[in-house]
């Protein structure tokens, strides 16, 4: 999709009635920074929108130009109204989005950061496919997105707030410091949509639990029922395997590992 076709549909839905000012929100959004993106952030055929100022006749709009309408048909993409009270965004969402004109036509876009904690929250296989091609791409400031997820947010429910925690904390440990992302770390942690990324203690503390996942840099272990924690690994000496039971302890700086009670191993940090 590009930014043309919505230009398309909204001229479209001016015809219908008093509506000249729109909002666009999902993954379409990021069409208001990149007129070409990543394939994967405008994929959609759907056109997430609603009314800037004035929800009614979202139905009329809906009717002529949504899924299985004729203009659907012809063109192969299409509205599809949604209401803004449904959206979990970050206060001051509305002064950060991108406007472009199109003569009598305001078409608002969402900021991406704010579309990506809404994806967070649904933590849909294809929202995590819109989030890591935003970051590979740079699009995406992962600073920015935790800062406006942390402070002042209204989370619907305590799982909406542990999916956002959960997506950001998952994106640090897995973003290199080329850009790109150590997809097998995502696909483990996503693997276990119900559990809960814990913050690492990296003093004084023992985590004691099943590797799910290992690299050379990267530890991922679960240390109680549904709780996992992220272990930089750069500098261990000794690289635990997926599988192991291990119980791993930070004191002074240092890290020791006792893999299946062998004698422990030390690994500076």
């Amino acid at each position: 999709m590009r930014r043309e076709q919505i230009r398309i549909a909204l001229e479209e839905a001016i015809k219908l009635g008093a509506h000249k000012e729109f909002v666009i929100v999902g993954s379409l959004s990021v069409l208001g920074l990149k007129e070409v993106p990543p394939e994967m952030m405008s994929m959609s055929i759907d056109i997430d929108f609603f009314p800037l100022h004035d929800q009614t006749h979202v139905q009329e709009i809906s009717a002529e130009l949504g899924e299985d309408s004729s203009f659907h048909e012809s063109h192969g993409y299409y509205l599809d109204p949604i209401s803004a009270d449904v959206l979990v965004l970050p206060p001051g969402w509305m002064e950060r989005m991108v406007l472009h004109e199109f003569g009598d036509l305001s078409v608002y876009f969402l900021d991406v950061n704010d579309t990506a904690i809404s994806k967070y929250v649904r933590s849909a296989d294809n929202d995590f496919r819109w989030i890591d091609a935003g970051f590979e791409a740079g699009i995406l400031d992962l600073d920015k997105i935790d800062a406006r997820a942390k402070f002042s947010m209204d989370y619907p429910g305590e799982d909406d707030k542990r999916r956002v925690r959960n997506g950001i904390e998952s994106h640090r440990a897995a973003m290199k410091d080329s850009g790109a992302l150590r997809m097998d770390l995502l696909d483990t942690i996503r693997a276990r949509p119900d559990a809960r990324i814990a913050n690492l203690i990296d003093d004084d503390y023992v985590y004691t639990g099943l590797i799910l996942h290992s690299s050379d840099d990267r530890v991922v272990q679960e240390v109680g029922k549904a709780v996992l924690v992220i272990h930089d690994s750069t500098s261990w000496d000794f690289i635990p395997s997926v599988g192991d039971t291990c119980i791993v302890s930070y004191s002074d700086g240092e890290c020791q590992i006792i893999h299946d009670a062998d004698s422990p191993g030390p690994c500076p940090v």
